[in-house]
């Protein structure tokens, strides 16, 4: 639920969870805090190398800090090699994501040419300690920041004596026999192993958003109602494919089987969407918000010969889901 918006700058937001209240600050570079506890970070992924700098923060909330979530509006190689970089969660998903962690504030910075040729000692100064009120920063040990990432944890060790901030580093996680990393699991989104890059973060990959209306077939012809949603177009999606889910509506879990996909089966206008069957659900949720997690790949997406050939898969699939839920042990 979105709260009141602050009269003086329109795109500061407050996010409302079930766990804690979130500023959102974006479009905008009008702002102003005190007293932060900072953590830097593109954070595409949220995998579990970034939940270590969080938990950092979450330490320092303790402490009385505001914890400040500092990002860019957009990957900067989409600015500066005008490259269309998919992102593995959408903003709205990420700014969930942070406020259900214990986050005070997620800045987006919007990342222009002119902001991409601050040096890094005047991003800190300038940004960080004057704006953001920095007194903490969190980074990972690779971080990049500043005028070609000219910027490095070097500097910062330099800076924290003069400017009087405490910095923390935090070495690369390792897991599963690698670093955990946005491009690891990128990599593995990519191919399909879903279960492997859930394992590195630090909640199953999802897709958020409303409800949409479909042509009814599910439930009207085919006897499977779903609900579909449609991805924002920047965000990365694993291949089309059936896939295992858990689907969240207000609060309450349920699970069951997602078509990712363009629906081959069926004529009429392609668009790629998330078509998702609930198990044992049928109240209308008609542009409601819905949170579909993935958790196991089925099957690649298929051309039927039929209506009824797809109708009898459906129900398949459907079976394959509940028998896996029940195996895991999770219902």
């Amino acid at each position: 639920m979105i709260g009141k918006i602050r009269k003086k700058c329109t795109f500061r937001i407050n996010y409302f969870t079930e766990r804690s209240t979130m500023e959102y600050i974006h479009q905008t570079e009008n702002f102003q805090f005190h007293n932060s506890a900072v953590a830097l970070g593109k954070f595409d992924g949220l995998h579990r190398g970034h939940q270590l700098i969080f938990d950092q923060l979450l330490e320092y909330k303790k402490q009385g800090y505001q914890t400040v979530v500092f990002s860019f509006d957009r990957p900067p190689v989409n600015t500066l090699k005008s490259e269309n970089y998919h992102m593995i969660y959408s903003k709205e998903e990420k700014e969930r994501l942070l406020a259900k962690k214990g986050m005070d504030v997620l800045i987006e910075h919007p990342f222009t040419k002119e902001f991409s040729k601050l040096s890094p000692r005047d991003f800190v100064t300038e940004v960080l300690i004057k704006k953001v009120g920095m007194k903490i920063l969190v980074v990972g040990d690779d971080c990049g920041f500043g005028y070609k990432r000219q910027g490095n944890v070097e500097l910062l060790k330099e800076m924290q004596k003069e400017y009087d901030f405490k910095l923390i580093v935090i070495p690369k996680l390792e897991l599963n026999g690698g670093i955990v990393s946005s491009s690891r699991i990128r990599s593995l989104l990519r191919e399909a192993r879903i279960e492997e890059a859930n394992s590195l973060l630090s909640s199953p990959f999802l897709v958020y958003g409303p409800v949409v209306q479909g042509n009814h077939m599910g439930k009207d012809i085919l006897g499977v109602p779903t609900a579909n949603q449609i991805p924002n177009p920047e965000k990365l999606l694993p291949p089309n494919g059936v896939y295992v889910s858990r689907i969240t509506i207000k609060n309450q879990v349920y699970y069951g089987i997602s078509n990712i996909g363009v629906k081959p089966t069926i004529e009429g206008k392609k668009h790629m969407g998330v078509e998702t069957y609930i198990l044992n659900f049928d109240k209308n949720i008609y542009h409601k918000p819905i949170s579909v997690e993935l958790l196991c790949f089925k099957r690649p997406e298929m051309k039927f010969e039929s209506l009824d050939c797809l109708s009898r898969q459906m129900k398949e699939d459907a079976l394959f889901a509940r028998d896996w839920v029940i195996e895991q042990g999770l219902i």
